[in-house]
């Protein structure tokens, strides 16, 4: 199942870098994560498409909570603003897949975001796909691994509205460097200014 999302969360990430249509699911720059996990595992289980919408639809439903009392902008409150929320908002849509019930799902997004916060923004040469296509990635694994011990009943502990509170706080206190600035981290390393300086030239 794992490989399965790995393989439309990288296929979703490779249509938006050739500029292609997509839904930015939450976001343009996290838009492989929540659509992979649940489509490649509704394939990976077999499911129909009614299934999928209605999973997706749960994770919609997160999302909405967090766009009241958080943020998806990255500029705002570092990828857990981005990957974190999608990856929050997909392990939702994976306990729906699995006939998980509303407390397992919400357990499950309280569980993936918890796990997220803190995640800073640093795209390579000032472009959205390095080390984007990861953290879609990672999100994607966390959604599935945060609904596996939603489903097994674990705790969450700390309930999902104070987590995304939480996630909110953690953002605004990130440096602005780690803010979708390319000011920091990966951004300002050796290869990142060679690579962007190539593809300056190139334009």
């Amino acid at each position: 199942m794992l490989n399965q999302m790995i393989l439309y969360v990288t296929a979703m990430m490779e249509v938006k870098s050739s500029m292609g249509v997509i839904v930015a699911s939450p976001t343009a720059g996290s838009c492989g994560g929540l659509p992979g996990a649940c489509i490649g595992a509704a394939r990976a289980m077999g499911l129909s498409l009614e299934e999928t919408t209605c999973a997706m639809l749960a994770s919609g439903l997160i999302g909405v909570f967090i766009a009241a009392h958080a943020t998806f902008a990255a500029e705002v409150g570092g990828c857990q603003a981005e990957c974190g929320a999608g990856s929050g908002m997909a392990a939702a849509s994976l306990v729906t897949l699995a006939k998980g019930t509303l407390n397992q799902a919400i357990n499950a997004s309280s569980m993936a975001l918890q796990n997220i916060l803190g995640m800073i923004c640093d795209p390579v040469a000032n472009r959205v796909e390095v080390p984007c296509l990861g953290k879609n990635i990672m999100a994607a694994s966390n959604a599935l691994a945060c609904a596996n011990m939603a489903l097994a009943n674990y705790d969450a502990v700390i309930p999902l509205d104070e987590v995304i509170n939480t996630m909110d706080r953690v953002g605004k206190s990130l440096p602005i460097e780690l803010r979708c600035t390319a000011l920091g981290g990966l951004s300002i390393t050796y290869t990142s200014k060679v690579i962007e300086s190539k593809l300056n030239k190139n334009n």
